[in-house]
């Protein structure tokens, strides 16, 4: 039974987190779990985000929606399979490239959006690995 709940909530985490505050930013308070309004992020299409701590770590509390870069430059929207294949560059789509879902899972980016860096918005990172064991670390200890 816990091994089910465990998953249901690494599922609902995986679609409720984009970004993670960057590090000189975020709390070390580690019993901290309170949403925090006025850390809010907004991107360059100016969406914004609110955040939540969880242990010693800041995260958005929903997925990003932006078009554009924090630098301001867009992301081409690529929405044919064949094409999002054969990129080399940074693009996005909403999934089963339906923009009904963007309320719920925001959208998708392919790995050249997130490897330039400059996907979420000033302040925050796309999460490591290690940070997303620290985060599940935390939620199962």
């Amino acid at each position: 039974m816990k091994k089910i709940l465990l998953g249901f909530l690494a599922i609902g985490l995986l679609t409720l987190f984009g970004c993670e505050k960057d590090e000189e930013n975020t709390s070390t308070d580690s019993t901290n779990t309170d949403t925090t309004d006025t850390n809010a992020a907004t991107d360059a299409d100016g969406n914004t985000y609110q955040s939540v701590i969880i242990g010693t770590q800041e995260w958005m509390t929903e997925n990003l929606k932006t078009t554009k870069y924090a630098d301001g430059t867009s992301i081409p929207n690529v929405t044919n399979g064949s094409q999002w294949e054969n990129l080399s560059s940074g693009a996005w789509c909403h999934y089963d490239n339906d923009s009904q879902y963007e309320s719920t899972y925001g959208k998708l980016y392919n790995w050249y959006a997130v490897e330039t860096e400059k996907l979420c918005p000033t302040g925050w990172h796309v999460p490591s690995d290690a940070e997303w064991a620290v985060l599940t670390d935390y939620l199962t200890s």
